[in-house]
């Protein structure tokens, strides 16, 4: 093999090689950019399906606001990429606003893909870029029971605080009782009928 060949081959290993790394830094750089910078929303959360509800070392969660508003929600087709405008509402908790086919040009917003339109109402259901917080594995299955039970409790709450830049989002915990998961689990729980 002539030395040009082999130069030649050496540069493209070395592109490939630099390709290999950038990718998964530039996803962990963006994911720790929002975790600092991003703006910090309240996800009330609901309960899920017992059967379903824990997968491996997380947490599987499901979220009260799951629609947002258009005044035309028959343009959109499932799956169609779509921006999500994420408010906070009266009661403190993140709630979805406008969807649009266009970034917004201020304010925080989600993107992600359109689950189904409203027919006749004004309602669009999108996919939250976010549904399963992951934990130790040691601690995960206590953190799902006690998060179930919040979840399925008037009288208590529970929700993911999730951080919102530039239309990505990424979840910094979850919280029971308006405590964070790990801190709630410290500390001895009564048992359900207590509550």
């Amino acid at each position: 093999m002539s030395s040009a060949k082999r130069t030649c081959l050496i540069v493209i290993f070395a592109i490939l090689a630099a390709a290999q790394l950038w990718v998964p830094l530039s996803m962990i750089t963006r994911r720790e950019a929002t975790l600092r910078k991003g703006t910090a929303y309240k996800f009330r959360t609901r309960p899920v399906d017992p059967y379903d509800a824990f997968r491996g070392r997380y947490v599987a969660l499901n979220f009260e606001s799951r629609s947002g508003t258009s005044t035309n929600a028959q343009q959109f087709t499932r799956g169609q990429k779509v921006f999500v405008a994420v408010n906070v509402g009266t009661n403190g908790f993140a709630q979805l606003g406008n969807v649009t086919t266009e970034r917004p040009r201020e304010g925080d917003y989600l993107r992600t893909r359109v689950r189904y339109g409203g027919g006749n109402q004004q309602k669009v259901h999108v996919r939250l870029p976010f549904n399963r917080f992951y934990m130790n594995e040691k601690d995960a299955p206590d953190a799902e029971i006690q998060y179930r039970q919040a979840a399925r409790n008037d009288k208590r709450q529970a929700y993911a605080l999730v951080r919102i830049r530039s239309g990505m989002a990424v979840i910094e915990d979850l919280y029971v009782d308006d405590q964070p998961i790990l801190d709630f689990l410290a500390k001895p729980q009564p048992l359900e009928d207590e509550q």
